[in-house]
């Protein structure tokens, strides 16, 4: 009698918890705002997060705080206990990017089946509906299209009778009839999909945003309350700023040099001083660490070091750029409007064209006849052309592109020469320039293109793409323009930097019409330490460029010197040989150092050294190899960090003073020798002690003098 009055105790009991479960307005609902912002307000239901960095980011949501996803790692898993029912999902949502791959903001799985079901987006925008098996996923076009840096509010109805897919309020009118819901969920993933895509250690099915107000119903979607809460709720706009605890113990994160937010970039173009403020452009994938989902994206400037990242200028759509918006040019036309030229990646490529709404250049509206240059010319086979630099020559526009040619079962790079009277209509005329392989050594094919006038000479610069085991390289020719053609001076091509790292400068005269580069320095890092640290590759401080006896002069923008600290040390010493001399200690600094090498066989800088020895780069001069060296075999203990030796021959007379001018910001060096010829490199140790400089000598004394500056961070805005 006992045992049957304790189990319909226990049947009560459960009975009860079930109806009060099915009367509550929402069985689960996380608002990401109490002191365990994973678990639920209502009942006992716990979120897991999956991240790169194993933290929890929180920004500003559409109420209190929300949970600021990465777009490749973040996203959210809970599991249902078999007394709870699932009958529908809704969250509010603002994405930064659209996804590399197609993504989703909910899904609900059965284990036991594995039938699973999403509601997501691909990779314009346009909502989804997914369909899975575990095995096999496919999904359903909804024709309906979500803006970026907005908020949604997405709700699905799981209910067999009355499947509905909602979006701020609106039903979607879609054919559900082929989505087979699972009988019973016990498995939701927030933020991705249960396909899984991966590049490398990247999830390409997550989403890049804020996630808040998370619910799940054991009844029908009140769509009522949903509407009103959009009326209310859904004009908010968001901060998709990346929240400071993302890079806050990452020290090798520069401060004063121009990168994104986060995740990928590459190259920059378009660099110009329109109406009191500098542009730049980049190659930007918010959405992961790769090299895919290619936008436009967009920084402004007063002064070339203070920097305010905007939305992307361009972003991918169906049709003719759908695979990307690759790099080109910005110039001001005749009435002085600043226009875009761009390569539209899309079944094709092509070139395409772009003009602003108002002269803040944060939105761009596509030439209605895209794309104005539609192939390859007539003629070549090769379909890749890329990469665009326009001019003016007397009433006459030009462009080239980038491109490569076979010639006698020779590759080589070649740069395709158009010409306009408008800058929308462009005919071809023929290459500008081929390069000899086999003579200058040149590459088979050419990016990034620079043609620059400066004096009564051009500079024309390309990028070697990298082929068999060479890697890119950054090279340029001084010359003419003759007869729509240019004639270099000399067949041989000179380097842009002494050591190989930087590439594919972005150039344009500033304010005081001295002419300004800024350029890529990639990390060269492997996956893995991209995937862990959430950023790669950043752009160098703007340098100024002269021509002297056919060779370009770089020297840093003297805009710089306004982030120099007060606090100036000055050294005028010997330094003897194998007695290093310390000069400072951090991460972001500046030496300005003049040294007499006398008979010393080596001599220059250790860089990043950690106290106990264990962590150190050596940058310095070979007086014997007559080569300027960059050795980092002990420049980090950590996974994943290239560690080798650099070099390349440089002729310095040792006979008289050296000026070796060194900016240090985390993990990038720039170091510029007599104020005239320049090299890059990147150093990430391990440790964040790992941040003495020091000067040395080896084969005899040198004599130093030199004023070293603390480097305040530059102002880097988000405007987003």
């Amino acid at each position: 009698m006992e045992f049957k009055l304790h189990r319909w105790l226990r049947l009560t009991a459960f009975l009860m918890f079930f109806l009060s479960t099915c009367l509550e307005v929402s069985a689960q609902h996380w608002s990401f705002d109490g002191k365990d912002p994973l678990k639920a307000d209502r009942k006992n239901g716990e979120l897991t997060l999956s991240n790169a960095r194993h933290q929890l980011e929180l920004s500003s949501g559409i109420i209190g705080k929300g949970l600021r996803t990465d777009g490749y790692s973040t996203s959210l898993r809970t599991e249902i206990s078999f007394n709870q029912l699932v009958s529908g999902c809704s969250g509010w949502f603002a994405l930064e990017s659209f996804p590399t791959d197609t993504a989703a903001f909910f899904a609900l799985k059965d284990r036991k089946t594995r039938i699973s079901v999403s509601i997501g987006l691909n990779r314009f925008g346009e909502i989804l509906i997914g369909k899975g098996n575990g095995k096999e996923f496919s999904y359903l076009a909804t024709g309906y299209f979500v803006e970026k840096f907005k908020w949604l509010n997405i709700a699905l109805d799981i209910r067999a009778e009355n499947s509905s897919v909602w979006v701020n309020g609106h039903k979607l009118k879609i054919n559900m009839s082929s989505v087979h819901f699972p009988e019973k969920t016990d498995e939701i993933l927030v933020g991705k999909d249960f396909r899984e895509i991966f590049l490398g250690q990247m999830d390409l099915t997550s989403i890049n945003g804020i996630i808040d107000e998370l619910k799940l119903w054991n009844k029908p979607v009140p769509i009522k309350e949903l509407q009103n809460e959009v009326s209310a709720l859904a004009q908010k706009v968001p901060v998709l700023a990346i929240p400071e605890l993302r890079f806050k113990d990452d020290f090798s994160r520069p401060k004063y040099h121009l990168l994104p937010a986060a995740n990928w970039t590459n190259e920059t173009h378009g660099l110009i001083f329109y109406k009191g403020r500098y542009h730049i452009f980049n190659q930007k994938n918010a959405s992961n660490l790769a090299l895919r989902q290619i936008n436009w994206g967009h920084f402004s400037s007063p002064d070339m070091v203070n920097w305010t990242e905007h939305k992307p200028a361009l972003s991918p759509e169906k049709g003719y750029d759908e695979n990307g918006i690759w790099s080109g040019h910005v110039i001001l036309d005749d009435k002085g409007v600043p226009m875009i030229s761009y390569t539209a990646g899309g079944p094709k490529m092509g070139i395409a064209l772009a003009f602003p709404k108002d002269s803040t250049l944060n939105d761009w509206i596509k030439y209605k006849q895209n794309p104005v240059v539609p192939g390859q010319p007539d003629g070549y086979s090769r379909t890749d052309l890329r990469d665009t630099y326009v001019w003016k020559e007397g009433d006459k526009w030009y462009m080239v592109v980038g491109f490569g040619v076979k010639k006698d079962s020779v590759e080589k790079g070649a740069l395709l020469l158009y010409s306009s009277a408008d800058l929308k209509n462009w005919s071809f005329l023929h290459t500008l320039f081929e390069g000899n392989p086999a003579v200058d050594n040149s590459g088979i094919f050419w990016e990034m293109p620079v043609f620059k006038k400066i004096g009564d000479k051009y500079v024309l610069l390309v990028n070697k793409v990298p082929h068999k085991g060479v890697p890119a390289r950054a090279l340029y020719w001084v010359g003419n323009f003759v007869n729509e053609r240019f004639v270099p001076d000399h067949p041989m091509p000179e380097n842009l930097e002494i050591i190989n790292r930087l590439l594919s400068p972005s150039v344009t005269e500033d304010k005081d019409g001295r002419i300004c580069a800024i350029a890529i320095i990639p990390d060269e890092i492997s996956g893995e330490a991209a995937y862990l640290q959430g950023w790669s590759h950043l752009y160098s401080i703007p340098r100024i460029w002269n021509l002297s006896e056919g060779k370009i002069i770089q020297s840093p923008h003297p805009v710089l010197q306004s982030l120099r600290a007060a606090n100036r040390k000055v050294l005028d010493i010997t330094v003897a040989s194998h007695q290093p001399v310390k000069l400072y200690s951090g991460q972001q600094y500046e030496i300005l150092a003049q040294i007499m090498p006398n008979k010393a066989k080596q001599f220059g800088f250790v860089l990043h050294k950690n106290p106990d020895g264990s962590e150190y780069t050596k940058i310095y001069y070979d007086a014997d190899s007559r080569e300027i060296v960059v050795d980092q075999r002990h420049s980090s203990t950590k996974k994943g960090i290239p560690l080798r030796v650099r070099k390349d021959t440089f002729l310095l007379d040792t006979s008289k003073p050296a000026s070796f001018h060194v900016f240090v910001d985390g993990s990038v060096v720039e170091v510029f020798i007599n104020n005239q010829h320049a090299f890059t490199t990147r150093i990430f140790p391990s440790k964040r002690s790992s941040d003495q400089a020091e000067v040395f000598a080896e084969g005899g004394n040198i004599n130093l003098k030199a004023e070293v500056w603390t480097i305040q961070p530059a102002r880097m805005k988000t405007e987003f």
